[in-house]
């Protein structure tokens, strides 16, 4: 599995891999031994002091790296999880955790694109697996929509910090600390030879200050040139994304998975709270 599904490249492959994937993201017995396993540092543990995460798609890296920039400091974050069992397991043990939410149709036609080999029926029922397991855990959390996220997350710190009794930095989004934000997100979708580095500062293990001093000699022996992104993990708007978004929609709205949406909506609304249909339901960007 692609960086999509975060800790579980073990269950790497198409539909019958998603499907096992999705069921195992449900229980945290089952799901949190093997993401340990697999990504460490990135996974929910003792020392994690605060959970940030939620769906694919929506928002998670922008936060996640916008709150270390905020702290630069060393803050244990779990973050890039994808699935409900670290959130429920996060609920249970009381640890602070700020969920991203999407609408449905934007999360799963830009899933769609990134991940083109699982149909539209099999994101739907992952989206709605995911929303329905969380629902009921839903008070352990603060909520931020895709929209919240991206344009006042300082005011979600803000709730965290209220909410958990934290005193976590809020993060202000001036234009400069928005396009530091892009260019680290540019980064880790370019997978380049130091994003350990960057996994380790997204994690708390390192300040930012820490990951710019220890990755200036990679940037330099590549003349200062960021690396490429891979068309399919470019996180923002492209003529050939968008044309790939137009028939990812056409699949999601397809008549016959038309229950299936709503159930979908009514998963987020649960979750996501009043206005829910008419906050997050799009951006300029993919998160």
């Amino acid at each position: 599995m692609s960086a999509v599904w975060g800790p579980a490249r073990a269950l790497s492959g198409g539909p019958v891999h998603h499907v096992l994937r999705r069921r195992l993201s449900l229980h945290p017995a089952l799901y949190l031994p093997l993401a340990r396993w697999k990504s460490g540092h990135t996974v929910l543990d003792r020392d994690t002091r605060l959970v940030i995460d939620g769906f694919t798609r929506s928002a998670g890296t922008f936060a996640a790296i916008a709150f270390q920039l905020a702290q630069d400091d060393h803050v244990r974050v779990a973050h890039h999880m994808h699935a409900a069992a670290a959130l429920v397991a996060a609920a249970r043990r009381g640890v602070p955790t700020l969920v991203t939410v999407r609408a449905p149709e934007p999360t799963i036609v830009s899933a769609m694109v990134r991940e083109p080999g699982i149909p539209a029926r099999e994101w739907l029922r992952t989206y709605v697996a995911f929303y329905e397991r969380i629902a009921p855990y839903r008070s352990a959390f603060v909520i931020g929509t895709f929209e919240e996220v991206t344009r006042d997350l300082g005011a979600l710190i803000d709730a965290v910090n209220e909410r958990f009794g934290t005193g976590f930095a809020r993060f202000e989004h001036s234009e400069e600390n928005v396009r530091t934000v892009f260019r680290l997100i540019d980064e880790r979708a370019a997978g380049p030879p130091w994003q350990p580095h960057l996994n380790r500062f997204i994690s708390g293990l390192i300040s930012a200050g820490e990951y710019l001093r220890i990755t200036q000699p990679f940037r330099e022996a590549d003349g200062g040139r960021p690396p490429p992104v891979p068309e399919h993990r470019v996180q923002r708007p492209s003529p050939e994304r968008e044309a790939g978004k137009e028939e990812a929609r056409r699949r999601y709205r397809a008549p016959g998975l038309a229950g299936l949406r709503r159930r979908a909506e009514a998963a987020y609304r649960a979750v996501a709270g009043h206005g829910a249909s008419r906050r997050g339901a799009g951006a300029e960007w993919e998160g």
